[in-house]
């Protein structure tokens, strides 16, 4: 029995150990003096951004000019930064095998070359296509001035009458160029942030929904997808839309999302400890709840906009905001909380309700208005 349970263990070790990937990052610098100092590089970070901030993942010495990072590969492709320079950082996704980085000047780490792993080789694909639309649009504009005529020099207006069919000509063929990479890598995951930095900041909302659905559905669990589905939402955000789905986490630490609710209403309320008319909606929302006792129909979900938990916690239980359909969560961010963004959020108190199908149904609901609306909703009624 004991020889039977030691060969159980070592087969469960051996499966864990096979699916666990690893990674492993090379680089190497063909000068490690910075930019802006006579200084050499004597590490590199590799970070990663996390809700705005720089997150160090890992460090590494630098030997010889060479570095090395080694890990275990994340759930989720993400680009990621290796840092440590004093004039920009290269960037590279962790997955698994041997991401190579040629060698390169310290001074201009943007300039390096990354490859070795499916997404990184796609990723400096896309790299050198940007490059080469910048080098062909600048070719183009320096005709354009050059067929300036003399007299009309110096004449901003006049000018503009020579260079702005090239603008359009160059702004024509990126656009053109960037389809046609997205088209061509269409199963990588790198063309989602080709979507997100090279699209959504020049392409219209359809267009950039259209290319999204037509991403393979392996890709949709990707943090990325997620990211932009929310951001057209956020766009379209008006009622009859989908809403974007916002989380965040109980005061005990679950983690809570919008989407868990589907096929239930879900009352959203954006407010804080220390908004005073937050607090003044505080009866009317308990009159709501307490005519949904028997009912599952309805959620009201409280999205703080708090900083300080202590303060967040408190409130709550010194109002005694609580209800077996009531449900707080917050990021503990402010201002800055992914849900003010999404649902442009100005002002607190600030509430949506979204049917059970996750589309908005009216935005600013307060007082005796928000109460009939929400009692409708137990009754049966829309």
């Amino acid at each position: 029995m004991k020889k039977l349970l030691t060969l159980v263990l070592l087969a469960i070790t051996t499966l864990a150990a096979a699916q666990e990937r690893k990674f492993v990052i090379k680089g190497e610098m063909s000068s490690s003096v910075l930019c802006y100092s006579k200084d050499s590089v004597k590490e590199v970070r590799l970070e990663k951004t996390v809700d705005g901030q720089s997150v160090v993942i890992a460090s590494a010495t630098v030997e010889d000019n060479r570095f090395t990072f080694e890990g275990t590969v994340p759930p989720m492709i993400d680009l990621y930064s290796i840092t440590g320079f004093d004039n920009g950082a290269i960037q590279v996704f962790l997955e698994e095998g041997v991401v190579t980085i040629d060698p390169f000047d310290a001074a201009y780490p943007m300039s390096a070359r990354i490859g070795g792993t499916p997404c990184n080789d796609v990723y400096q694909s896309y790299l050198d296509l940007h490059n080469q639309c910048i080098k062909e649009s600048k070719v183009r504009m320096s005709a354009a001035y050059a067929s300036i005529p003399e007299e009309i020099k110096g004449d901003q207006e006049a000018e503009q009458r020579f260079t702005s069919p090239t603008f359009y000509v160059n702004n024509l063929h990126f656009k053109v160029a960037i389809m046609d990479f997205i088209y061509e890598h269409i199963n990588s995951p790198v063309v989602l942030y080709v979507i997100k930095y090279a699209m959504v900041p020049t392409f219209t909302t359809e267009m950039i929904q259209t290319f999204l659905g037509a991403v393979p559905q392996e890709l949709h669990k990707q943090a990325m997808y997620k990211d932009l589905v929310n951001e057209i939402r956020s766009a379209n955000l008006k009622e009859g839309a989908v809403a974007p789905d916002i989380s965040g986490l109980t005061p005990e630490g679950q983690e809570i999302a919008l989407s868990d609710f589907r096929g239930k209403h879900v009352f959203i309320d954006f407010w804080a400890s220390w908004c005073a008319p937050c607090r003044r909606e505080i009866p009317y929302l308990k009159e709501a709840l307490a005519y949904s006792e028997g009912s599952d129909k309805l959620v009201v979900l409280s999205y703080s906009l708090d900083n300080k938990k202590d303060d967040w916690v408190n409130c709550i239980a010194k109002n005694q905001l609580t209800h077996k359909n009531w449900v707080h969560i917050s990021t503990l961010k402010g201002w800055g909380s992914e849900g003010v963004k999404l649902f442009n959020v100005k002002g607190v108190p600030h509430t949506v309700l979204i049917d059970p199908d996750g589309n908005v149904v009216a935005f600013g609901l307060r007082g005796e208005e928000m109460v009939k609306k929400l009692k409708s909703i137990v009754d049966g009624d829309k």
